[in-house]
């Protein structure tokens, strides 16, 4: 599990995107919502990422 305020690099969909994690979903499939620095808030797991 990553902390709030992790920062992380996208490896699918937004590949060379960074952005920082906001939070872990309430979902038991530990989803985040990441916001990147393109201005765009997503949900992705920790397969879309490389902390």
């Amino acid at each position: 599990m990553l902390d709030k305020g992790t920062r992380v690099k996208m490896t699918k969909g937004y590949r060379g995107v960074t952005g920082i994690i906001e939070m872990k979903t309430d979902s038991p499939y530990e989803l985040y919502v990441i916001a990147l620095d393109n201005g765009i808030r997503l949900v992705a797991g920790p397969n879309a990422f490389v902390a």
